[in-house]
């Protein structure tokens, strides 16, 4: 699954006073925003990480406190102490992982980058390159977001739905981080994607048109379909690699189950906060979640038995696991 172009990059996020770098002390609370060529964009953040994306952060981020820098790729290296990375979310879109990725966000001892565009540069520049020269570059891009500010202890990188493909070169990159994977019943996918859909479901943005191959035009839950098929593939191809994690199993798995699993403590008020987290809509947190709304549109039966083996082989794995723990 190959990319054809960043489609979350905004050249708008680089658009403001640029700072010399060699004037800076360092680079700490400086973060990696876009690969250019040679260089690499950076954006002045000194807040903690707890919008539902990265992009949020920048896009909310005070005007007078917006400050830019380019510097060579060897940079990257420069910001200070890091945390190694603690999990790595992938998923196979609209199954909770934003979910996931505030509950930990709302953690003084987490920090939690949710879809952060450079790593979708740094996939799409690199991640067909010969692991030998790519690894390297990922790790270093990996410590410059990892920066370690306040006494944090864990990092939690939430990527696209499309980087699971490039499990590969992130596990020979990080040998021992755990990676979970979200999924999902596939109906509640389409019909989320059919009330908005996400870049990666609307031909061309973010996968190549040539994906659709077949497909009469227009036929955009045709696309959705193999996109999410594409994914369970490659989930149940990779399954020795990810921790398998079901909507289903939301919001509780995550005190029951994930904080033991990532050597996090919690005090009662910091488990109250992401209990009361947990019950907010997790892309805008000031709306308490009532669950889905109804479809609007009925989802083609074909489509769903093309996918509904996938999920039930995802689920089959995922029990028996559990069973056998």
């Amino acid at each position: 699954m190959t990319q054809p172009g960043s489609v979350l990059r905004h050249d708008s996020w680089l658009r403001w006073p640029m700072v010399d770098p060699g004037t800076l002390d360092s680079l700490r609370d400086w973060f990696p925003i876009a690969l250019d060529g040679a260089e690499v964009g950076w954006r002045y953040l000194p807040g903690r990480f707890t919008a539902p994306f990265f992009a949020d952060t920048l896009t909310a981020q005070e005007r007078a406190e917006r400050r830019v820098c380019r510097t060579p790729h060897d940079w990257l290296e420069r910001t200070g102490p890091a945390i190694p990375p603690s999990a790595f979310v992938f998923h196979a879109s609209r199954c909770g992982s934003t979910l996931l990725s505030q509950m930990l966000a709302s953690l003084p001892q987490c920090v939690v980058l949710s879809e952060p565009p450079v790593i979708d540069d740094f996939l799409i520049r690199y991640g067909a390159a010969p692991q030998e020269m790519a690894v390297p570059g990922l790790r270093r891009l990996l410590h410059a977001l990892g920066q370690r500010r306040h006494g944090e202890t864990h990092f939690i990188v939430k990527l696209d739905s499309w980087h699971l493909p490039h499990l590969p070169l992130l596990r020979a990159a990080f040998p021992e981080t755990p990676f979970w994977f979200l999924y999902r019943e596939p109906r509640a996918i389409l019909e989320s994607h059919q009330r908005q859909r996400g870049p990666q479901m609307v031909p061309g943005l973010v996968l190549p048109a040539e994906f659709g191959a077949g497909l009469a035009p227009g036929d955009l839950d045709g696309w959705s379909a193999r996109v999410i098929a594409h994914l369970f593939e490659h989930a149940l191809a990779q399954a020795g690699e990810l921790r398998l994690l079901d909507y289903r199993q939301l919001p509780s798995i995550v005190w029951d189950t994930l904080l033991d699993e990532l050597g996090i403590a919690c005090t009662p008020e910091q488990l109250a906060t992401m209990r009361k987290r947990a019950s907010f809509h997790a892309k805008s947190g000031g709306a308490p979640f009532a669950g889905d709304p109804p479809a609007s549109t009925t989802t083609a039966p074909h489509l769903l038995e093309m996918l509904a083996p996938l999920y039930a082989q995802l689920e089959a794995l995922r029990v028996g696991r559990e069973r056998g723990a």
